[in-house]
């Protein structure tokens, strides 16, 4: 009987032991000890801009499970240097800041928070129109088309005169000029204008609108949310001759070298029911 009652206080104070230690050893390992965390992992280089003209911004992407670690790791900023007129083949210094005080507070030791990179993946621009693929021009003027058809009766309300915004259709779209606008101080692009006629409530009304696409180069992707278009303000003369060439050249011409596009004729578009 005596036996049984020490072997049963052994097996009592054994598992007390032991499950002390185990408390001392998670509160060790989530309280006390120091544990590394590497700030440069999964770190994202987020570029804007072409080569020769580019600048980045740096995201994190970690996602980690303790809540900790995530909360410090959103915590972190960094900087780079240089980090402005960027090329491909450029070396870049990224420096990591955190925040110190929820570093020691979690006992983390940040390491890796200086790191350089190789500027690399940017897109060149073109040196002229003749660059530019086919393929990726026929995609550009569809989407100025596009951009017509989506705003066609915002387009048509531009014009003061124009106050009645119920049964408006836009009869015919007309594409009477394109050009490729190239600048060193921002990014190349294509341009095209458009003669739009409307019928409205019995009246016929023809509008001139211009849709610019920006950011032409050898990514040879059209970036659709970028797009946008104003309203062609010609003067009586150029109405008159309708002399489009004029208008850009009086627009843009201080600002960009203009090269004309050549209009394939099949690329205007009537709308017909």
């Amino acid at each position: 009987m005596n036996k049984e009652k020490i072997k049963n206080k052994l097996i009592y104070f054994l598992a007390l032991g032991l499950m002390c230690l185990s408390l001392v050893f998670i509160m060790y390992n989530f309280f006390y000890k120091t544990v590394e965390i590497d700030i440069m992992k999964n770190i994202k280089l987020i570029y804007t801009g072409e080569n020769g003209n580019a600048s980045v911004t740096v995201e994190n992407k970690t996602e980690d499970l303790n809540q900790r670690i995530q909360e410090f790791i959103e915590s972190v900023t960094y900087q780079v240097s240089p980090n402005t007129n960027l090329s491909n083949g450029d070396t870049i210094h990224v420096i990591a800041s955190y925040d110190e005080e929820l570093a020691s507070t979690y006992h983390y030791l940040p390491i890796n928070t200086e790191k350089e990179f190789i500027v690399q993946g940017l897109n060149n621009r073109f040196e002229s129109k003749e660059e530019i693929p086919e393929e990726y021009l026929t995609d550009i003027l569809q989407e100025s088309k596009n951009y017509i058809e989506e705003h066609s009766d915002e387009i048509y309300l531009l014009d003061p005169r124009n106050t009645d915004n119920d049964d408006i259709k836009l009869n015919d779209t007309h594409m009477l000029y394109c050009a490729f606008l190239k600048s060193t101080q921002t990014s190349d692009r294509i341009i095209s204008v458009y003669q739009l006629d409307y019928t409205s409530q019995g009246q016929n009304t023809t509008i001139y609108y211009l849709v610019c696409v920006p950011n032409i180069n050898d990514g040879n992707q059209v970036i659709k949310q970028n797009i946008y278009g104003e309203r062609a303000y010609l003067s009586s003369e150029e109405l008159q001759n309708l002399n489009i060439e004029s208008y850009i050249q009086r627009v843009f011409g201080t600002q960009f070298s203009i090269e004309k596009i050549e209009i394939v004729p099949d690329q205007d578009q009537s709308h017909e029911e």
